[in-house]
């Protein structure tokens, strides 16, 4: 309610920053940040985004802080940046409701989200030496997306997976899954979604609980080759 009376409803310039997004490791389920993405995503006029890093997180709050034209949010996990991050000044800007192709292949088409855009790079690599090329996007808005880099993996790829550190359930793959549908690209493409389950994800190390859940390169690898 207090997101949709107080801020969705007139429109208001509010950045929303989401620590423990995903998996909170012992701090267990109830601070595990299951359900943002799909409640996020269902407002009207919300910006919905994931950084794959923490140079690429003080990118989309500096872009937040600027964007005027409705409520931004910015997610992000209980858990160590995976490489140094630079003053903010030397960060570069994101281009607003842009996705990034880090690895372009033909095979399968990995769209990942936040966290786990560096595991599906690693998967990738599994792949590739058993001879298998994977497209890797780094979908860091869920919304709105890249419609044009959405419509070029359709077109390229016959078999897509999503990949999101949150509920499975009426996710981003779920609204990806319905808007690869709505494309005419002249082929079926099958379309999967990895997410956390439809249960509540008990406490344990933060590492654990992603590979019980198939949420890491190893589990990744498993759908992608359970696809081809």
């Amino acid at each position: 309610d207090s997101i949709v009376h107080d801020v969705a409803l007139q429109d208001l310039p509010v950045v929303f920053c989401m620590d423990r997004a995903g998996i909170a490791g012992p701090d267990g389920p109830t601070h595990h940040g299951a359900f943002d993405i799909p409640y996020m995503m269902l407002m009207p006029g919300m910006t919905v985004t994931a950084p794959k890093d923490g140079a690429e997180m003080l990118a989309l709050v500096r872009l937040g802080i600027k964007h005027k034209d409705g409520p931004f949010s910015v997610r992000w996990p209980r858990d160590a940046v995976p490489a140094e991050v630079p003053h903010v000044s030397e960060i570069p800007a994101v281009e607003y409701g842009t996705w990034e192709v880090l690895r372009r292949g033909s095979d399968v088409a990995l769209l990942a989200t936040g966290t786990m855009v560096m595991e599906a790079l690693e998967a990738a690599q599994t792949l590739a030496a058993r001879g298998m090329q994977v497209t890797v996007v780094n979908c860091r808005f869920l919304k709105p997306h890249d419609r044009e880099v959405l419509k070029e993996v359709a077109e390229g790829h016959n078999k897509v997976l999503t990949i999101e550190e949150g509920a499975v359930v009426n996710g981003f793959g779920t609204c990806m899954a319905r808007e690869i549908n709505d494309l005419d690209v002249g082929h079926e493409v099958q379309v999967r979604c990895l997410g956390l389950p439809d249960r509540f994800v008990e406490h344990g190390a933060r590492d654990a609980l992603l590979r019980d859940v198939g949420l890491d390169a190893e589990g990744i690898v498993t759908e992608a080759r359970r696809m081809l």
